[in-house]
């Protein structure tokens, strides 16, 4: 009985251990385990085709952070000082001084009131100024005087300016380019005679002459102040010079025709009265011209506005040919002795045509006046007036400059 029990148990041990190492292999093989649906999903619905595409939209992604440990910080601050200081206080005593007011004594007649100062009470400057240095002055090149024969040092005399005695003139007053006789004396060595302006610093003219005699001088008028300065130069060695001047008042023989009151600063006298004549006038664009026969001149002036110049020539028209060319404006033409110097003869630089243009007004023919400036004669400064009313100086001679006096 009891050895059937203990092959009963061996028995069953040995199924037991069979059991377990079954149980052990079929946990090493992986089952399909089926999950039972929770939610049926209905058929999908079948859209019907459309010619409009469909935008099939991109997916949204949605990203969600979620930490999965947050650290705390907890700062904690030590103060540890390096150094440990102590302060030590020092008490400072400040001296206040006190001042005690002592009255001065009073004065008697015995007691003397400012003391003698001995040498060892005299005070010492504190400040001593420090003397400039002296410049030295350069040593001066002592040259070797060459001596005369003898040993005589020669000596040197300034001589003094010379004296003039006198110095006049025979007539206070003359008509104008008329002689007047100078009479002087000095003792001067060389001397001259001058013709001067009031100023005395322009000089017309200059003669030489001895220092002592007489001289006839033309009395030239050349301002409109109607006098003549004279002035005598004498002169010793040519280094020292005296002068003297005499005045001499001048007398116009006629007056102007256009007026005294408009003669320009610096015009002389006269030479005449005014010669009165047949002539013409003619303005153009840009100047004009003008015809003078008095005295038998028989000159053609053209003037130009721009430069103030002018050019003469003498009268070349036979009295009818005619350059009969239309202006381009349809204005007048140069008529008469005008026509022929126009077509015929070249201007300040150029034709006519280009140099004054055309006619603004038809030929002014009647008399013209003409006066000459200090002396008769075609070269001589002249005056002459127009049809409308100007007066022109004319610097002299076929050609030169101008300006409208009037």
């Amino acid at each position: 009985m009891i050895g059937g029990w203990s092959r009963r148990a061996a028995i069953m041990l040995l199924t037991l251990l069979l059991l377990a190492a079954v149980s052990a292999c079929r946990e090493r093989i992986p089952q399909v385990i089926e999950i039972p649906t929770q939610m049926v999903l209905p058929p999908p619905t079948e859209i019907p085709p459309s010619d409009t595409p469909t935008r099939t939209p991109f997916p949204t992604w949605t990203f969600t952070f979620t930490p999965s440990h947050t650290p705390t910080l907890t700062p904690s601050f030590t103060l540890t000082p390096s150094n440990t200081y102590t302060r030590t206080f020092t008490p400072t005593f400040t001296d206040t001084p006190t001042f005690t007011l002592t009255p001065s004594p009073t004065l008697t007649p015995s007691e003397t009131l400012f003391p003698t100062l001995t040498p060892s009470d005299t005070p010492t400057p504190s400040n001593t100024p420090t003397p400039r240095p002296s410049r030295t002055p350069r040593p001066t090149i002592q040259q070797d005087t060459p001596t005369p024969f003898g040993g005589v040092s020669p000596t040197f005399t300034l001589q003094p300016a010379p004296t003039i005695f006198s110095f006049t003139a025979n007539q206070n007053f003359v008509l104008a380019n008329t002689t007047v006789l100078l009479s002087w004396s000095s003792d001067g060595q060389v001397a001259r005679l001058e013709q001067i302006d009031a100023s005395g610093s322009a000089i017309y003219q200059s003669i030489p002459v001895p220092p002592n005699g007489q001289y006839s001088i033309l009395a030239q008028s050349t301002s409109s102040s109607q006098q003549v300065i004279f002035r005598l130069m004498v002169s010793t060695n040519g280094i020292v010079t005296s002068s003297q001047p005499v005045v001499v008042g001048i007398t116009c023989p006629a007056n102007w025709f256009f007026g005294d009151q408009f003669a320009p600063a610096g015009t002389g006298c006269p030479a005449a009265v005014g010669a009165i004549g047949q002539g013409a006038f003619q303005r153009f664009e840009r100047g004009f011209m003008v015809y003078i026969n008095a005295n038998g001149l028989n000159r053609i002036c053209a003037v130009q506005d721009s430069g103030s110049a002018y050019l003469c020539m003498g009268n070349g028209w036979d009295g009818h040919s005619i350059n009969t060319s239309p202006a381009p404006n349809g204005g007048p033409i140069p008529a008469q002795m005008f026509n022929w110097a126009y077509y015929n003869t070249l201007g300040l630089g150029g034709t006519w045509n280009s140099v004054i243009g055309w006619p603004v007004m038809d030929i002014a023919v009647g008399d013209r006046t003409i006066q000459f400036e200090n002396s008769l004669g075609w070269g001589n400064p002249f005056f002459v007036d127009t049809a409308d009313g100007t007066v022109v100086h004319f610097s002299g001679g076929d050609s030169g400059t101008w300006v409208r006096v009037r």
